[in-house]
């Protein structure tokens, strides 16, 4: 692919066009030549390939994604339209909807979803980060994504939700997740691989989600119990537990690797860390801003939207906003690239902003923090063992491989 800007191309609303596609093996590898491009193109450009705009620049996005009047969620969080017949898949009850209903199933959830239940969790998962962590310093090189978040967060998180231990629930969970992912994206070959896989354990899915089969302490069964007194749809159960599963497991994981791989790379940031614990949820958000596990969210326009200076979208628009240009975008971030345990890193997109802002962030940082806690309580050097390897998929940006060796 051939990274360059078609700016003298225009279209209705002299909105300049961007010869790129985010879902480029190359790009997928390294987007940040993209990043710069449709920064650099304006506040908003258009992009051939696909026939959708899109938005780079912090200052841009930030409004819109807030702004769910104008900027609607209801055609989906990738580039097709669920709204088509012949869509792949339901909508999420919980990310592609707005208001008012999306407030409804919100509500319904924060009343599970207590400061107590995630206090519970934390006591209860904190044993396992603790004991990974001990089985695995000292051990020689391992591997930060598969033998440390993987591992754990695939052990306590579906244990949460209800989901009892099967044969195979890793793996199988972790190709769901995949699904979801890779589907917010075209029907390309990497799609159409990742559906032709899920299709073989898709009943082993459905089975798992039903009320009967999910443990009875968990956060699952909860959610039956709320569409029983009437606070949500009852056909939206089950939507609701994929929805949490299906974000909660790789986008969490994703974050733990990233962090751990850039404290291995900055052993000053990783000192500083073991001097001042508080510091963990700055160590998390910025491997979040830097690798925004979520790369990128789409926005249907409801009406025609002006940018100012001639640039206006049309109605019934999609818009591919992304999440991970605006994180290093220069104009809001000094030294983008660096990862830095002092800056404020309030604001950041990875999660999302407004009304759709991750509702489940409570237990990806919970989850995030035990490990880092975990790791700078046992471990006094991380130290990076070879090149990382990056997982290609969509939407989801992820390590595949994080080398390190951990020494107490």
């Amino acid at each position: 692919m051939t990274l360059q800007s078609s700016t003298k191309v225009p279209v209705p609303g002299n909105i300049p066009v961007v010869a790129i596609d985010p879902y480029d093996d190359a790009t997928l590898e390294s987007p940040y030549a993209m990043h710069d491009i449709v920064r650099r193109a304006g506040p908003v450009a258009f992009m051939e390939k696909y026939g959708v705009y899109v938005m780079g620049r912090y200052h841009d996005m930030l409004p819109a994604l807030k702004d769910w009047q104008r900027f609607s969620s209801t055609s989906g969080s990738g580039i097709a339209d669920i709204r088509s017949p012949d869509a792949w898949r339901a909508a999420s009850p919980i990310v592609e909807v707005d208001p008012p209903d999306h407030t409804k199933v919100r509500l319904a959830l924060q009343r599970i979803l207590t400061p107590q239940v995630i206090r519970e969790w934390r006591e209860a998962f904190r044993p396992r980060a603790e004991s990974l962590v001990d089985e695995l310093v000292d051990t020689g090189t391992i591997d930060a994504v598969g033998d440390l978040a993987e591992t754990f967060v695939s052990d306590v998180f579906p244990r949460a939700i209800g989901w009892a231990d099967s044969p195979g629930r890793r793996e199988k969970l972790f190709l769901l997740g995949a699904l979801n992912f890779d589907g917010q994206g075209p029907r390309n070959a990497r799609f159409l691989a990742t559906e032709a896989a899920a299709a073989q354990i898709m009943d082993w899915n459905n089975a798992q989600m039903k009320r009967e089969a999910l443990l009875p302490d968990g956060f699952g069964v909860r959610i039956y119990e709320a569409a029983d007194r009437g606070e949500i749809d009852p056909e939206i159960a089950p939507l609701l537990i994929r929805s949490f599963l299906r974000g909660g497991l790789d986008t969490t994981s994703a974050t733990i690797s990233a962090a751990v791989h850039y404290l291995a790379n900055a052993p000053d940031q990783y000192a500083a860390l073991r001097e001042n614990p508080a510091k963990v949820r700055t160590a998390l958000d910025e491997a979040m801003r830097l690798e925004t596990p979520i790369q990128t969210v789409c926005r249907l326009t409801t009406e025609d939207v002006d940018f100012g200076g001639g640039i206006v979208v049309p109605a019934d628009n999609k818009i591919i906003m992304l999440l991970g240009a605006a994180n290093r975008d220069p104009a809001e971030w000094e030294n983008p690239d660096r990862f830095d345990l002092t800056r404020q890193t309030m604001g950041h997109l990875a999660l999302g902003s407004g009304v759709h802002m991750c509702i489940g962030q409570m237990i990806a940082r919970m989850e995030g923090e035990l490990m880092l806690q975990s790791l700078i309580a046992r471990v006094r050097t991380i130290t990076p063992e070879g090149p990382t390897a990056q997982r290609l998929n969509n939407n989801l940006r992820s390590f595949a491989s994080v080398p390190v060796s951990l020494r107490s």
